[in-house]
């Protein structure tokens, strides 16, 4: 891994200053800030200092938090807020002054003040935000990238919060196993377990129990079976019966870092049907075959192509609804679906450090869906597994 430290990290100068409005809820505004700051707040990046404005409510424990920080400035906004309010409120004549506005005006006194007159916001920057600058004359150019492409690359910190959220993961995800692996079948080849018909619904609120009970939360659990699993995000729902595939697809977050992490597997309770134990070995052989391709420099389409060729030896073909209908992977990090992506159109090039997912899967409605998804860190010559999970069918 690089040997970067986390939170705020000093880069070298950029052309075009990069304005964010936003909550650290957005990815980008919580990578380059390092903070987690619930209200949206401003920050300004020109290169040589980021600014951080933010209110009277949050400015002390901010400033406190980014004493140690070099070349990071926080600015108490409330000057600019007050002026400017009073001034809307002018032309309005009393109207209601949004705070959307406001911050975008705030924004815009501040970069005057530095004599700044253009700046680079992110896709997702609000459209009111930008036309509120322009109106005020600031030239702004919307990125058509991220603005902070390096968050690919994971440091060491990062990993360690990736990791703990795998724990918590694989502990979840151990649960639900035993929970069917312990279960018995009653007449009509429905779960029982502890008295309890075992359904999706049981099998998530014990996954989230899990997880909470770790610091993590998991807004979605995708837990289906049967022919639900034919269609790849159905998060499931009613009587997990014996032979019928069960897809688990857990996608947890930590509460405190924001960090994700990412892993699937399919199993089934009873004998499969051959139709789904070939489906099924298809899949784990695809799998093999784009693991084996990853490594830095390797252009992310072709382990994408790996994973279609070994369907398409198979005789498996893909539809617009049918077959191998997604993408062989993604990055995972503050966002759970992040750069790099292995796709059919993939253009990323792997690096050292970036730590992604690799999950093929293939659905048919008369035999339902099968995916397996091991999340990975690309090394200085190939991958570490980050999952530590077993791949196992028959429970």
């Amino acid at each position: 891994m690089p040997k970067r430290g986390g939170g705020v990290r000093e880069r070298e100068s950029v052309a075009v200053p990069k304005l964010l409005i936003a909550a650290t809820t957005d990815a980008e505004m919580r990578y380059a800030s390092g903070l987690a700051v619930t209200d949206p707040f401003i920050l300004l990046d020109t290169g040589r200092r980021r600014h951080i404005l933010v209110s009277s409510l949050e400015y002390g424990r901010v400033r406190k938090e980014l004493l140690h920080k070099k070349k990071v400035k926080a600015v108490l906004f409330d000057k600019y807020y007050e002026t400017l309010k009073k001034r809307i409120e002018r032309k309005q004549k009393g109207g209601k002054v949004k705070r959307g506005s406001l911050l975008a005006l705030i924004a815009t006194a501040y970069l005057k003040e530095l004599r700044i007159r253009r700046v680079m916001v992110p896709q997702n920057a609000w459209a009111s935000h930008v036309e509120q600058l322009r109106k005020e004359g600031i030239r702004v150019e919307v990125s058509q990238r991220p603005l902070y492409p390096e968050r690919a690359v994971k440091t060491k910190k990062e990993l360690r919060e990736i990791l703990k959220v795998r724990n918590a993961a694989a502990a979840a995800m151990g649960r639900c196993l035993t929970i069917i692996k312990e279960s018995k079948a009653n007449a009509k080849r429905e779960l029982i377990y502890g008295g309890r018909k075992v359904t999706s619904e049981l099998l998530r609120y014990e996954a989230r129990r899990t997880l909470l009970e770790r610091a993590c939360e998991a807004p979605e659990l995708i837990i289906s079976h049967g022919r639900q699993t034919a269609y790849p995000h159905e998060n499931g729902r009613g009587v997990i019966r014996t032979g019928e595939p069960i897809i688990l697809d857990f996608f947890p977050r930590g509460a405190e870092s924001g960090y994700w992490f990412d892993m699937t597997r399919t199993v089934c309770k009873g004998m499969p049907s051959s139709e789904l134990k070939k489906l099924y070995d298809a899949v784990k052989e695809a799998q093999d075959a784009a693991l084996k391709l990853i490594k830095p420099g390797m252009r992310t389409g072709r382990i994408h192509a790996a994973a279609e060729e070994v369907f398409a030896r198979r005789g498996y073909a893909t539809t617009a609804e049918e077959g191998f209908i997604h993408g062989t992977g993604h990055g995972v990090g503050l966002e759970i679906h992040e750069a790099p992506s292995l796709g059919k159109e993939g253009k990323d090039v792997l690096r050292r450090g970036n730590i992604l997912t690799v999950e093929p899967g293939l659905y048919y409605r008369k035999v339902g869906g099968v995916r397996l998804e091991n999340t990975v860190l690309v090394t200085t010559t190939g991958y570490k597994d980050l999952t530590r999970m077993g791949r196992v069918l028959l429970l």
